[in-house]
């Protein structure tokens, strides 16, 4: 049996062993009903997706993300390669680190979160296309009652409302925090967690939209959707969608690193379709955290509804607190969705 070929140069049928980083793991079934795990995984020399059958699932120990020693055969299936295990078993690092020469690549968690504010033009726009749209009979009825009882008012609140579509709106503060996929821990290897937040510096002063969205995209000029994970609240309906529109605005030059398209979106773990099991339905973040005991990250000076007052109030400090803080619990929401349902 030959071991630990490049992946790229795996030939086809023969019995070879590898060492390996499992990145995710899914449960599936066929048809007849027959359990097996579809899973992925890479080295130092590329990635390769795993299919594992049940009777060596059941002969063997757990397998889980990590380090593993893999025996099997790389097969063709509907036109692509997988890498089809006949054994497995825990390797440590120092073992990985022999046969590789580089310390494994693990996969990224990137918990984001952005803040957005209406842009000082849209304003001009209002008060026409609320009179437009009460004119041609498409106002809500909650709406023009409001604009019947005070036009003023109601072009104020729907001035404030652009915030929340990019093309009426902007990005005022965008925060990430970096660590490892919950689970992926590894004795014997450094994986430190960082914060970054683009758009409102660590002093407190504002920075150009466009210079954010490039430092953003600087941040994750690695990421792999096949392994590592954008993670946010809503991220798939509003953050995600919101960035990239923005770049469009922006005239940045990106291919996003996202299909939206896709029945389930590689590479993004959403909260908020977790907490309903995929289901497209709303709950804040906020409820979700009071559920299960986290501390929220609202306060009575700082949540998203005031961020337009703050910002006119110059408490530009205390919105990059805030956004950070929306990070860090969604983290930790993260974290416990990850250890009871898995990823």
């Amino acid at each position: 049996m030959r071991g630990n070929l490049p992946i790229p140069e795996l030939p086809n049928g023969e019995d070879v062993w590898l060492m390996v980083v499992v990145t995710s793991l899914r449960d599936r079934r066929t048809q007849q009903g027959k359990r097996f795990c579809d899973a992925q995984a890479r080295n130092a020399t590329g990635s390769i997706s795993l299919k594992i059958w049940s009777e060596v699932l059941d002969a063997g120990k757990e397998i889980k993300p990590g380090l593993w020693g893999l025996t099997g055969r790389v097969e063709n299936f509907q036109d692509r390669q997988q890498f089809v295990v006949t054994e497995f078993r825990p390797i440590t690092i120092e073992q990985y680190r022999e046969h590789q020469g580089v310390d494994p690549v693990l996969p990224l968690a990137y918990t984001m979160d952005i803040e957005t504010l209406a842009l000082p033009d849209f304003r001009e726009r209002v008060g026409p296309q609320l009179e437009r749209s009460m004119r041609l009979g498409n106002m809500r009825l909650e709406q023009q009652q409001r604009y019947l009882e005070d036009i003023a008012a109601e072009e104020e609140r729907s001035y404030k409302m652009g915030a929340l579509s990019a093309t009426s709106g902007r990005i005022l503060s965008l925060a990430v925090h970096v660590g490892a996929v919950p689970g992926m821990e590894t004795a014997g290897l450094d994986q430190s967690h960082s914060e970054h937040v683009f758009g409102i510096d660590a002093d407190g002063y504002e920075q150009d939209e466009k210079r954010a969205l490039r430092d953003f995209l600087d941040l994750l000029k690695d990421f792999d959707p096949d392994t590592d994970e954008i993670v946010g609240h809503n991220v798939l309906g509003f953050d995600l969608p919101f960035i990239f529109q923005r770049c469009l605005v922006n005239n940045i030059r990106v291919r996003p690193f996202v299909d939206l398209s896709e029945f389930q979106v590689r590479g993004v773990f959403d909260t908020m379709h977790h907490w309903w099991l995929g289901s497209k339905r709303n709950v804040s973040l906020d409820d979700i955290a009071w559920a299960l005991g986290i501390e929220s990250s609202k306060t009575a000076e700082a949540e998203g509804s005031k961020v337009f007052e703050m910002y006119h109030a110059d408490k530009l400090a205390a919105i990059r607190e805030y956004n950070l803080n929306d990070v860090r619990v969604t983290r930790q929401v993260y974290e416990r969705m990850v250890e009871c349902f898995g990823r």
